[in-house]
């Protein structure tokens, strides 16, 4: 049983076609369709179940995926151990992101980390928390960067806060609360809410907030962006409850930013498995936080030289 062929079983698993699969292992399809019929002969057993739509696992293939992750995951981390001996860093990371990092300069944090280990390419995964969180454990993520989930971490897993988001409230300029700079969520039982798509974390702690001011939310749209939802209030749809992180990034005509009473705070930080033994891991997660630690600095200077 060879790692290349555990890693087509697990593509085929991903993408459930094997022409997919085999594209993204840069293989021709019949020469990985041979490699996983010659396993499934070896084992005695089927891993998928072929028809005209793709690849189904079944019950044996997912328990083989479960396993074979783990297995494929160990030899990557050593490989890239071995590397650090040889004084290299090199290999592949697979990170989970959320939308919104701004709070945090994601973008300045990932180009400075590929500045300064330039042999470590990175895989990037795009989804909501819960999902990635999901992925982590699933270890089809090395590492994720969200938020801290109200519910809950899952076991096994750590959490490294970086920084926070703290909520603002997005009005049209012509709204009648728009000249009062700070509101009480208690003010807002009346209005049309754009809101974070069911499942995020900040629909989960705007949607606490409200009915903790004693209201639920009259919700009209809802939007995974952030940004969708400034350009939502632009147009007069309704208010938003955003981090203040978006107002600065993005600064629009007929838009303002409200300061709330009531604080409502969304942690965001760095994941990963407690059992994972990657360098490749370890060096992300400790630069992570080093430059999260830098950027408090900068932030608490700029403030003390105002």
């Amino acid at each position: 049983m060879e790692l290349y062929t555990m890693r087509y079983v697990l593509a085929v698993a991903e993408h459930e076609k094997f022409s997919l699969a085999a594209q993204a292992c840069h293989v021709g399809q019949p020469a990985l369709s041979q490699q996983i019929s010659r396993l499934e002969k070896e084992l005695g057993i089927s891993l998928f179940t072929r028809n005209s739509r793709g690849a189904v696992l079944t019950e044996a293939g997912r328990e083989f995926v479960l396993r074979a992750r783990e297995i494929v995951q160990r030899a990557d981390a050593l490989q890239a151990e071995m590397a650090l001996f040889a004084g290299l860093r090199r290999g592949t990371l697979n990170l989970g992101i959320i939308t919104s990092l701004q709070c945090i300069d994601f973008g300045g944090l990932l180009s400075a980390f590929c500045g300064s280990f330039p042999e470590i390419s990175v895989n990037i995964v795009q989804d909501g928390t819960h999902r990635l969180l999901e992925m982590l454990v699933e270890r089809k993520l090395d590492a994720a960067f969200l938020n801290r989930p109200m519910s809950g971490l899952p076991a096994g897993v750590d959490f490294i806060r970086l920084g926070e988001d703290v909520y603002s409230l997005a009005v049209p300029a012509l709204h009648p609360l728009a000249k009062r700079g700070l509101v009480s969520l208690k003010e807002l039982s009346g209005e049309h809410f754009i809101f974070h798509q069911t499942g995020q974390v900040a629909s989960e702690l705007c949607l606490a907030a409200c009915r903790e001011a004693g209201f639920e939310p009259n919700i009209v749209c809802r939007s995974a962006s952030p940004t969708t939802g400034l350009y939502m209030v632009q147009g007069g749809l309704g208010v938003a409850l955003l981090p203040s992180e978006e107002f600065q990034a993005r600064r629009l005509d007929r838009v303002v930013e409200l300061k709330l009473k009531e604080r409502i705070v969304k942690e965001v930080g760095v994941v990963r498995r407690k059992d994972t033994v990657s360098p490749l891991v370890d060096t992300m997660v400790r630069f992570a936080a080093e430059w999260a630690g830098q950027r408090t600095y900068m932030n608490i200077s700029t403030s003390l030289g105002q």
